[in-house]
Formats: structure tokens, C-alpha cells, sequence
């Protein structure tokens, strides 16, 4: 039987947690967490290099550095896009200043036996908008990641 990871129970839900410690982020309640998210995608985009010669006509290819990111959608709060949390400065300021941050994503929330996806980057592609049929602010937020992304369990 498959172990589907389901997200629909209060304390199973997917979780961003930042920090700018300059160490990966030692446990559930360093920094803080990113609230009133949306969506979140995961991207381990593994490059490839192709190439043909004129005495083939199969393709060859060889491994590049991947391009890793966090991409979510949110719900903006003045507590968590302004104003400093916990020491760590408002999402706002962490992409204007181009700070590195240490980030995990939690699959099924944080309690004991959750599994993370864990690494360090920069925050970009912030592009808060609302209108009237929309009357809250909302955000798109990406992770630009700096390495390797790590698998982890709380």
C-alpha cells in the first residue's frame, strides 16, 4: 500500500521555516515560518548538455550543475513580508538586500517523523498585487538556491 503524503490535517500541513543563520537551520523553531501559503513547489531541475555528431544520429549527453528553487504562492501578513521575526528581517527586506537564507520545506508539517527538503538561498520574484475581487494582498515567492538541496526528517 502506498504512504501518501497528505496534507489536509491542521498540524500536516506544508511548511516554509527561514533563517540567516549562516548554518543550516538546527531545528523546528529557528527563525520562522513562512504563513498563509497557497502552494508550494520543490524544483530539482538536474541539467543536461546534449550534443549530436554528424556520424550519429543518436544524441550524447553529459551531467551539468543543477538549478534548484522554492517556489511558493502566499497570502501576504505585515508580521512576516515587513517587520523583523524572531531576528530574522521581513521576506521584503531578505530579497531587497539579496540576503542568503537558510530554508527548509516540510512535507507534512514539523512534528516528529515529517520529512524536509532543506538548503540556503536568496529570495526573489516577490510580486505582491490585489484588487477588488481580490481584496487581499497575495505574492508569488521564489527560492533561488545556493547548492545542494538535502533531504532530512524531523
Amino acid at each position: 500500500m502506498a504512504n501518501y503524503i497528505n496534507v489536509s490535517a491542521p498540524t500536516k500541513n506544508a511548511i516554509i521555516q527561514l533563517s540567516t543563520s549562516t548554518t543550516a537551520i538546527a531545528s523546528t523553531t529557528t527563525g520562522y515560518t513562512i504563513g498563509a501559503l497557497q502552494d508550494v513547489t520543490v524544483s530539482n531541475a538536474a541539467g543536461v548538455f546534449n550534443w549530436t555528431t554528424l556520424d550519429s544520429f543518436a544524441q550524447s549527453a553529459v551531467s551539468t550543475p543543477a538549478s534548484n528553487s522554492i517556489s511558493a504562492n502566499l497570502v501576504l501578513d505585515s508580521a512576516t513580508f515587513f517587520a523583523a521575526t524572531n531576528g530574522v528581517p521581513g521576506l521584503f527586506d531578505l530579497s531587497n538586500d539579496a540576503t542568503e537564507v537558510q530554508f527548509r520545506v516540510y512535507f507534512d508539517g514539523k512534528l516528529t517523523g515529517s520529512k524536509y527538503i532543506s538548503g540556503s538561498g536568496f529570495i526573489t520574484n516577490l510580486a505582491p498585487t490585489v484588487n477588488p475581487t481580490a481584496p487581499v494582498w497575495v505574492s508569488p515567492i521564489t527560492i533561488s538556491v545556493n547548492g545542494d538541496l538535502t533531504a532530512g526528517t524531523v
